[in-house]
């Protein structure tokens, strides 16, 4: 598949059917992944790979509203947990901003692109209590949660959210006008 259609293909999937990915394509998308820049090349995300198990208790860990997860996150039989090392993140000299979740976003996308391209499909998830997920699923305290990525085969009754239009392009860009 061609780079821009990965792009224009890729879509928010939420029905997938039962069949596993193999460990064969979890590995090409890990390695897409950790191809992915960050700041200064310090590399702080970690993908944690999440099974059947490890859904099922983030599912019961989530029945309360302090520690709500999207349902789209239990729709999956594999899910990648995107995190990055609080230690190993890049801060900005000037005012200190720090690098890690942009870095890890930066994974989970070119994760997410790799996926389309394999003909399979995910979700980002960002509805989420963080301390509940650590905790449930025995997450160390250095590293901190931006993503779960549920993935797999495309259910044949998914479809793109025919309302998910994108904004003209006259109303993304800004252009300078020189005085």
């Amino acid at each position: 598949m061609e780079f821009n259609d990965v792009i224009k293909n890729r879509y928010s999937v939420r029905k997938f059917t039962d069949e596993k990915v193999s460990q064969a394509l979890i590995d090409e998308i890990l390695e897409t992944g950790r191809l992915a820049p960050s700041g200064n090349n310090n590399q702080p995300t970690i993908v944690y790979i999440l099974d059947e198990e490890q859904i099922e208790k983030l599912k019961e860990s989530s029945k309360t509203k302090e520690t709500r997860i999207s349902p789209a996150a239990f729709k999956s039989k594999q899910a990648f947990l995107i995190c990055y090392d609080k230690t190993k993140e890049v801060k900005r000299p000037t005012d200190k901003f720090a690098f890690g979740i942009t870095d890890s976003s930066i994974v989970a996308t070119y994760m997410m692109l790799k996926i389309t391209e394999l003909g399979l499909g995910s979700v980002w998830v960002g509805y989420f209590n963080p301390t509940s997920v650590k905790e449930t699923l025995g997450i160390s305290d250095n590293h901190e949660v931006s993503a779960i990525l549920p993935f797999g085969h495309i259910h044949k009754s998914s479809k793109p959210d025919p309302t998910a239009e994108r904004k003209p392009i006259e109303d993304f860009k800004v252009e300078w006008v020189s005085k």
